[in-house]
């Protein structure tokens, strides 16, 4: 159980930050296409924050992986960020003078991060419930990345955010 709960910790770091990055874009970019693209990815990773306080206070309380909308309805009783002081203190994620394709390259390597962490642990996973927690967030930032880099490649070989509403990315669970 010890590594589940640093793989939980792990991944609310990883999505905490990520959702932070996100807002910066959000308010940095001035493209209401490149806008939609980050806050939807805001929104995203805010839920998938939920669903690791969830599954942390969960497991913290002594017990085992729980279904979606239990970690949703607990989430409340974790608070990332007194896990994670750091993250509410650091100073900008996104350079000043960051290009939208320079964010765009490391909103990819936060949703590579969040990938790796997820799959190692599915293969580790003590049983289906945790095992299908971890597939469902690796598929998530593997959806994240994959639009991530369509929008990075729209973006540098044709000059323009890539915007579609019917193939943003969408939370499902």
């Amino acid at each position: 159980m010890a590594d589940v709960i640093e793989i939980l910790k792990q991944g609310m770091s990883t999505e905490l930050w990520g959702r932070r990055f996100y807002e910066e874009a959000v308010a940095r970019t001035e493209n209401e296409d490149g806008k939609r693209v980050f806050q939807s990815l805001v929104e995203e990773e805010s839920r998938h924050l939920e669903i690791l306080c969830g599954q942390y206070a969960a497991y913290s309380e002594g017990g085992s992986c729980v279904s979606t909308e239990e970690a949703i309805a607990m989430a409340e009783s974790v608070d990332p960020t007194q896990i994670f002081p750091e993250a509410g203190a650091a100073a900008q994620l996104i350079p000043a003078d960051a290009t939208d394709e320079q964010a765009l390259t490391m909103a990819m390597d936060f949703e590579q991060r969040g990938y790796n962490l997820y799959a190692e642990a599915a293969e580790s996973a003590a049983g289906a419930a945790e095992k299908e927690l971890w597939e469902f967030l690796a598929k998530a930032e593997d959806k994240h990345y994959a639009f991530l880099q369509e929008t990075y490649e729209y973006l540098v070989n044709d000059g323009v955010w890539y915007f579609d509403d019917q193939e943003l990315p969408f939370f499902e669970g």
